[in-house]
C-alpha cells in the first residue's frame, strides 16, 4: 500500500518566527489594510462627485422642457 505524502510539507521550514518579527509583520499588514481602506473611501467619494459633476454638464433634453437639465 502506497502512503500518500503531501509535497508541500517539504516546503515548510522547521524553524519558528521570532515573536518580534511576527509583530512587525502583522503591524505592516495592518498599516497596508488601513491605507487601502482610506483610499477606498476617498476614491468612492471622488467618483461620486465626478459623476454628479459630469451629469450636470450633460446637454438638456429638448423633448420635454428646455429649462430642466437631464438627470
Amino acid at each position: 500500500m502506497e502512503t500518500n505524502t503531501n509535497p508541500f510539507k517539504d516546503l515548510e521550514p522547521d524553524v519558528h518566527c521570532p515573536p518580534e518579527l511576527k509583530r512587525e509583520i502583522f503591524a505592516e499588514l495592518d498599516m497596508v489594510r488601513n491605507a487601502l481602506q482610506v483610499v477606498e473611501v476617498y476614491a468612492y467619494d471622488i467618483f461620486t462627485v465626478l459623476t454628479v459633476f459630469l451629469d450636470g454638464l450633460m446637454p438638456v433634453d429638448n423633448d420635454n422642457d428646455n429649462t430642466k437639465p437631464r438627470s
